[in-house]
């Protein structure tokens, strides 16, 4: 009996995806691991404050403009100038709330460094290289969606490997100058610096980027945000809240631990690229609902499968994994076991969102907020969030009330599906 066409062409596309991603991974994995085991302590404390603060401002940067142009895109991808103006829309919007969000999350930056032992000039200078790569990723982030959508997977995959390839280049680099915080962020911005130049010249290739802006896409956007902002407000606190607490609460040590056990979750790196170059961009074409929920189903039981056997081999092999992030981490083997369990689920959830955001069926999340806002204010009288343990626990538990919300979302969602 032979293997239906699409199952094949399929398995073909990811397996041969997954195999570029597991490269790309590799090196991404391997720069990671070259900064936690050569900063010192104290400066990857800085390195970990300023990418959770450069990711906030990111994430405030979007507020929406992603669904939206996953949601439209959908549509008129096909159509070189309505897809220019989607695109040219987007970033007017994006880079308006880079304005705000910057306004806010940089005095906030400058002071978490100064509370952690960084001078003035010094939180200063890294707040400036993190401004400088955020600049890019505004860009990058719009830009994507192109090639995404068009199916162009061997030019993300090229665009995939040179960035990874430029940044360890660039981090090697820098370590043979003057070797800091500074130094290792700077690297990561060149690179995002170099993908926007490549990115730029594909996404010029299959859109008209001289026409104007277009009213019915910003009336979309604008719409979108709305819901969307008050959320994305929420999750960059939730985000960057175990980061915030113990820099408040904890030690410079326990930012660095924090940081370092979370480079562990590079693993599901792949996951994600295969999610966001292929997965959601098929979700958001599709029109029929029998197999929209047929994907759906699919995408959790293949990566629940996954989630476990990463959460197996880290039981198993405990002090392999922490020698690999450096003799000074090699004591957290229990924080190990919890962060794994954590990153599996964060990522379950988070796919669940992903889903959801790529429809739009976003309506009335807003009620996870006060949901969590009184699941934390428990736990906070309750656990001891000086510590690494604790603070994981705090974040593993905060989120509940997501996957009750989503879980109802996507079953409303399909429930009033209709083909447009």
């Amino acid at each position: 009996m032979s293997l239906p066409a699409n199952f094949v062409h399929w398995t073909k596309l990811l397996g041969k995806f997954v195999s570029v991603q597991i490269i790309v991974q590799a090196l991404t994995l391997a720069s990671g691991i070259f900064i936690v085991r050569t900063l010192e302590q104290r400066e990857y404390a800085y390195y970990t404050i300023a990418n959770s603060m450069l990711s906030t401002m990111n994430i405030l940067a979007d507020s929406g403009i992603s669904i939206s142009l996953s949601a439209i895109g959908g549509k008129v991808w096909q159509d070189r100038y309505r897809f220019g103006q989607l695109i040219n829309t987007a970033m007017r919007f994006r880079y308006y709330l880079a304005a705000i969000s910057i306004s806010v999350v940089t005095p906030i930056l400058i002071w978490m460094l100064i509370r952690n032992g960084a001078s003035i000039g010094y939180a200063v200078l890294i707040t400036i290289v993190v401004l400088l790569g955020l600049n890019f990723q505004l860009t990058n982030g719009v830009l994507i969606v192109v090639p995404r959508l068009h199916s162009q997977i061997n030019r993300i995959q090229n665009l995939d490997i040179f960035s990874a390839i430029s940044r360890l280049i660039l981090l090697g680099l820098g370590y043979l100058s003057f070797w800091n915080a500074t130094v290792a962020i700077a690297s990561a911005s060149l690179a995002s610096g170099l993908q926007r130049f490549v990115l730029g010249r594909l996404a010029r290739e299959n859109i008209d980027n001289q026409v104007s802006r277009n009213q019915e896409d910003s009336k979309f956007i604008f719409t979108t945000i709305k819901h969307s902002l008050p959320n994305s407000i929420f999750f960059c606190i939730q985000g960057q809240l175990s980061v915030f607490l113990i820099s408040i609460f904890g030690s410079t040590q326990n930012i660095a631990e924090l940081g370092a056990l979370g480079r562990i979750g590079v693993i599901f790196a792949v996951i994600n690229s295969v999610m966001a170059t292929i997965v959601l961009p098929g979700f958001s074409r599709c029109q029929s609902v029998v197999i929209l929920r047929r994907r759906y189903f699919q995408i959790l039981g293949l990566f629940l499968l996954f989630g476990i056997l990463m959460v197996t081999v880290c039981y198993i092999f405990p002090e392999q994994i922490l020698w690999i992030i450096g003799n000074k981490y090699s004591h957290l083997k229990n924080e190990l076991f919890m962060i794994i369990i954590v990153t599996v689920v964060n990522s379950f959830i988070d796919i669940m969102i992903s889903i959801n955001l790529s429809k739009a069926w976003i309506e009335y999340c807003w009620i996870e907020i006060p949901m969590t806002l009184v699941l934390q204010a428990i736990l906070l009288m309750n656990l001891d969030i000086s510590t690494i343990h604790g603070v994981i626990i705090f974040g593993f538990l905060s989120r509940i009330p997501p996957l009750l919300v989503h879980s109802v979302l996507t079953y409303r969602g399909f429930a009033n599906y209709n083909i447009s």
